[in-house]
């Protein structure tokens, strides 16, 4: 199985900072490895109703997709984390033509 470290790590970390529990123990939020990456879903034991299990989930994938990581939905459920995006940064901020481009209202 390849070893995903790095990012699994890196998922806990961001997830933590943004309040989610992912202590082991009482939490069902679970972080588990996968071949592919990093599988975030919940624990087998007591799932949540599914509006509930969707909300967290969904808000799950926006806090990563927000820190650069791939996320889409996982075989069984659940969401499958890859490898973190390169986010690039002009070195310069835009000018305000660049900023702000014209809009054609119809």
């Amino acid at each position: 199985m390849v070893d995903h470290r790095e990012l699994f790590e890196g998922v806990t970390m961001v997830l933590a900072r943004a309040g989610f529990d992912t202590a082991p123990g009482p939490s069902r939020l679970r972080i588990g490895h996968r071949p592919e990456g990093v599988v975030v879903d919940w624990s087998p034991d007591g799932l949540p109703p599914e509006g509930v299990r969707a909300a967290v989930l969904g808000a799950v994938a926006a806090v990563l997709r927000e820190s650069g990581h791939r996320v889409a939905e996982a075989d069984g459920g659940g969401l499958l984390v890859t490898v973190a995006e390169v986010v690039t940064v002009p070195a310069e901020p835009p000018t305000e033509a660049e900023a702000a481009p014209e809009h054609w209202w119809g």
